[in-house]
């Protein structure tokens, strides 16, 4: 008997017709900056003379080590996500929750109600999940809810996405 696996898309894995990715220019001249300075000390460290080896045999390390991160922001942190109709950077993440706080938000959710009184607690981990994304201006925020079952969450609410107040009402009741 043949078994396929099919990995299902989840929230923070699925692109959104209002996000837009970008490349963030302030990080990638950083970045740059950085592997400049690491090169700046590997060239130092070959024209140095054998006087002070000390220092020589630490300037490699160094450049090595300033090139790797350098290159591991290029690559990973130098990109963005961006809310389109108001330019603001979203950030993306996961919180934990016990089963109690699950089904209250499972219910907000049914109910369509995210009361400005009511925030709902969150923990290092627990058996339900919150992915989210939220631009910072607080008008675009996406959630889905997942529950854990035996080595794995799966998926308990669709994706949903809020913009404008009633992002902002929900961005408040779950403190994101």
């Amino acid at each position: 008997m043949k078994q396929t696996n099919q990995v299902e898309e989840t929230l923070l894995s699925s692109a959104h017709v209002q996000l837009d990715k970008h490349i963030c220019v302030k990080q990638l001249l950083v970045s740059s900056l950085i592997a400049l300075g690491g090169i700046v000390a590997i060239l130092l460290m070959m024209v140095m003379d054998e006087s002070d080896s000390t220092l020589s045999m630490a300037l490699l390390p160094i450049g090595v080590i300033l090139l790797l991160f350098a290159l591991y922001r290029i690559f990973m942190k130098s990109h963005e996500t961006i809310y389109k109709p108001t330019g603001s950077v979203v950030n993306s993440g996961s919180l934990y929750m016990d089963t109690i706080e699950l089904q209250n938000l499972q219910q907000m959710i049914k109910k369509n109600h995210f009361p400005a009184a009511s925030r709902v607690s969150f923990k290092e981990g627990g058996n339900g999940r919150l992915d989210y994304l939220v631009s910072k201006d607080g008008r675009f925020v996406a959630i889905q809810l997942f529950q854990f079952v035996p080595y794995t969450y799966e998926s308990v609410s669709d994706k949903l996405y809020y913009t404008d107040d009633k992002a902002v009402s929900i961005a408040h009741c779950l403190n994101i």
